[in-house]
C-alpha cells in the first residue's frame, strides 16, 4: 500500500501530535507500506516559520520517504486538477502525484480533497 503525506500530516506526526500519531505510528511500523512526499510538500514545510530543532526533525523524518520531483505530466495533471476542482495549487500538485502513484493521501484537508473523484483520502 502506498501513501502520500500532505504538508500537515508531516507537521502534526513530527510535533507528536496525539491524533496524527494514532493514525500513522502503525502505518509507518509495518514494511508493507511505502510513504511518499512531493516536492510540493518540501516547499511548503520551509515556508513555515519553524524552529531550528523543527527542521531537523522534518529532514530526519523525509529521509524515511520517498521523494517524487514535479515532472511536466505531474504538472499538467495538476493544472487539470486545479481547474476541474478548484484545488489550491498545492492541493492540486498532491492530489495528481497520489493519482500517478495509486496512493491514499494523509491528511487533515479531507474536504477539499474529497472533491477529485476516485482520489483515496484518510484523515490524520
Amino acid at each position: 500500500m502506498q501513501y502520500l503525506l500532505d504538508t500537515n500530516a508531516v507537521i502534526y506526526y513530527v510535533g507528536g501530535e496525539p491524533r496524527a500519531l494514532g493514525t500513522m505510528r502503525p502505518l509507518m511500523l509495518t514494511d508493507d507500506h511505502t510513504f511518499i512526499l512531493p516536492s510540493i510538500v518540501v516547499t511548503e514545510l520551509w515556508s513555515g516559520k519553524q524552529a531550528l530543532v523543527e527542521t531537523r526533525i522534518i529532514e530526519e523524518f523525509m529521509e524515511t520517504l520517498l521523494m517524487f520531483p514535479l515532472d511536466v505530466p505531474l504538472a499538467k495533471s495538476a493544472g487539470e486538477l486545479r481547474r476541474n476542482y478548484n484545488l489550491s495549487i498545492g492541493d492540486a500538485i498532491v492530489a495528481a502525484t497520489a493519482i500517478a502513484f495509486d496512493a491514499i493521501i494523509l491528511t487533515r484537508n479531507v474536504r477539499d480533497f474529497k472533491r477529485v473523484p476516485g482520489l483515496s483520502v484518510q484523515q490524520v
